[in-house]
């Protein structure tokens, strides 16, 4: 039986053909759910949800022979709208663009890898907007097939058109977006670097104070700065390979084959390029950026970078590693006066042997992490930092002075 006929009879009435519709054209519909929402127990929902809404709506199907597109282009728009909701979200793309600040997580959570992802994400936004500026049919096009992944003869199934036109509404919807995005992305990469907006700051010598594991299921580290004249600290989260790359050369260890830094280290050399310092040079939005300073050929430039891979190529180039004061004024974090520098620039510390209440107490502090207001998280977090230096061996108790 085709599905005109199954249409027609379920719109009469008749609960099996309605029923039968669905055993057919069901999967496919689960199937393009999964696509868009990635999700198969929500995709499963909404696609149940979908049933009942065709079911509800059936009498007001025009064409009996695109019951399958009809119920896909629901299900499209169910997801849409769920996707739309507004969802918590634990971490902000915008605070792993770079060094998170150490107050930014719980000391012992895991924080993500630093890359590139607040500038996508801000690219994205940016896309999102001008497609919104689209007629409703090319609107709908685009999101279907760059937002949603799905083949130009899907597009054409669910929105009942032909190839062509959806060829067509892709090549204008292309022209259009060209148009409105060339002035906001040539706005958008003229405005100054980092880099250039901090050159003239005041700058604090600072040096490697310990690469620190918070917890032997993180795979992320600490990595720890210090200041010895103003008796200072900044910690900063960072990933596991560059940080095992700078407690390799803390430790003066070497591999059989050179790692990415030793190969940078020794390219720059080679073609005639000094790094004058690096530097922790601003924090925003909880986020840290660093300033790489090169000469080359009588001519100086300032690059962005992030700390982690700044710092760990300044180890490699024996340079000198500095922080915005602006910077260790809102991060940083002062050494207590009963204690001092043990050991310093000695590598990879894993904290360990914590007695049983220290670990419930860690337990606890997670749970409740999202409850705190920003100066406990401060303030538990730089007394864990504190705790864990001195495990390791980074900090120690100062002799107590003796009377004369």
């Amino acid at each position: 039986m085709t599905d005109r006929e199954l249409v027609r009879r379920a719109q009469q009435g008749e609960q099996r053909a309605f029923d039968e519709l669905i055993v057919r054209h069901q999967p496919i519909a689960l199937s393009l759910a999964i696509r868009i929402v990635a999700d198969r127990e929500r995709a499963l929902e909404l696609t149940q949800e979908a049933v009942l809404h065709a079911y509800l709506s059936l009498r007001r199907l025009r064409k009996p022979d695109s019951f399958r597109a009809w119920l896909c282009g629901i299900v499209v728009n169910l997801c849409k709208s769920h996707l739309r909701r507004p969802r918590v979200e634990t971490l902000s793309l915008e605070l792993i663009s770079g060094g998170r600040s150490f107050d930014s997580l719980p000391f012992t959570d895991s924080a993500p890898q630093p890359h590139e992802a607040a500038e996508a994400r801000e690219t994205h936004r940016l896309i999102l907007a001008a497609v919104a500026q689209l007629s409703p049919a090319n609107r709908d096009a685009v999101l279907l097939y760059y937002f949603e992944q799905l083949s130009v003869r899907e597009v054409a199934s669910l929105l009942q058109i032909s190839l062509p036109a959806v060829k067509g509404r892709l090549h204008k919807s292309r022209r259009k977006l060209r148009e409105q995005l060339h002035s906001d992305f040539i706005e958008r990469y003229q405005r100054p670097t980092v880099a250039e907006q901090t050159r003239s700051k005041e700058m604090i010598p600072v040096t490697v104070l310990d690469i620190v594991v918070p917890d032997q299921k993180s795979e992320h580290r600490i990595l720890v700065l210090t200041n010895e004249s103003s008796r200072r600290l900044l910690a900063i989260w960072i990933g596991p390979y560059e940080a095992d790359c700078i407690a390799l050369k803390l430790q003066g260890k070497e591999v059989v084959r050179p790692m990415t830094f030793s190969f940078m280290a020794h390219l720059l050399e080679k073609a005639g390029t000094r790094i004058e310092s690096v530097s922790v040079s601003a924090l925003q939005n909880e986020t840290f950026f660093a300033t790489v300073q090169v000469h080359n050929a009588g001519e100086t430039a300032a690059i962005d970078a992030r700390p982690s891979d700044a710092i760990a190529l300044a180890l490699h180039t024996h340079s000198p590693i500095y922080v915005a004061a602006e910077v260790m004024d809102n991060a940083g974090q002062d050494i207590p006066d009963n204690m001092e520098i043990a050991a310093q620039g000695q590598g990879l510390s894993t904290v360990t042997g914590l007695d049983p209440e220290e670990k419930e107490r860690r337990q606890q502090q997670r749970e409740k992490w999202e409850k705190m207001t920003p100066e406990e998280r401060s303030r538990e977090n730089r007394k864990k930092l504190l705790a864990h230096l001195t495990e390791s061996g980074s900090l120690r108790q100062s002799a107590a002075p003796t009377e004369e």
